[in-house]
């Protein structure tokens, strides 16, 4: 793990060893992580699998099959205070992407009011395997973080100009759960009255509403290389 580029995106990141942690360090952290990363590479990448097959496999199929063919080794990562877990993915080139992801939500944690209209997959993911899993270069081509969430009215979007609002799906309920990098796109959740649906929304194109779980699937899995 090159932590000199890790470091280009990460505060203060230093790879550590279950066995160096404090006894409250590790009651901090998942239980499946310290299973995992008890053991070799082999055993990591087994375990860490294994958690993808439950709750990440049902949304995430696609890229659950990637990351299965070309994961090549998880470590614990420190950030000051935060662990994560970093996964190191071989791209078909020979290069390697990093991503990160942060503990699942526990008892306790302070959730967004719109998590109980989450559907029950996404719920599953992110309180059993991540809080959030992305490419380590501006938390995109993965769902992001609870908190790094947002409503799409937190910003003006001259691309409404000239629609009316029934052409579109209201932005005060359109959450922004995953960012394209790039192409500056965001994929949302739309809590309508009736159904929680997907929405695509950039500065480039009307919103359009989708099918969340496919395009989660596919825009997660576009951006490991395939």
């Amino acid at each position: 793990m090159d932590l000199v580029k890790i470091s280009r995106y990460v505060d203060s990141p230093v790879l550590e060893e279950i066995d160096d942690l404090t006894q409250l360090e590790r009651m901090a952290l998942p239980n499946y992580w310290l299973d995992a990363l008890n053991g070799d590479v082999a055993a990591r990448i087994s375990g860490i699998l294994d958690q993808w097959d439950v709750f990440g496999r049902p949304i995430l199929g696609d890229t659950y099959r990637n990351i299965k063919d070309n994961l090549s080794d998880v470590r614990l990562l420190r950030s000051e205070n935060r662990f994560f877990l970093l996964y190191k993915i071989r791209m078909a080139d020979g290069t390697d992407l990093c991503y990160l992801g942060t503990p699942p939500v526990v008892d306790g944690d302070e959730l967004p009011v719109y998590w109980n209209k989450f559907p029950s997959s996404l719920k599953n993911f992110y309180s059993n395997l991540h809080n959030g899993w992305y490419y380590i270069a501006g938390k995109t081509v993965g769902p992001l973080p609870l908190e790094d969430m947002f409503r799409i009215d937190s910003f003006e979007w001259s691309i409404l100009d000239g629609l009316s609002p029934e052409e579109y799906p209201d932005p005060a309920r359109c959450i922004a759960t995953f960012r394209s990098g790039g192409g500056g796109g965001y994929l949302c959740l739309y809590f309508g009255e009736e159904s929680t649906r997907g929405v695509v929304w950039s500065s480039t194109e009307p919103p359009e509403l989708v099918d969340y779980s496919t395009y989660l699937d596919i825009w997660t899995n576009v951006g490991l290389g395939a």
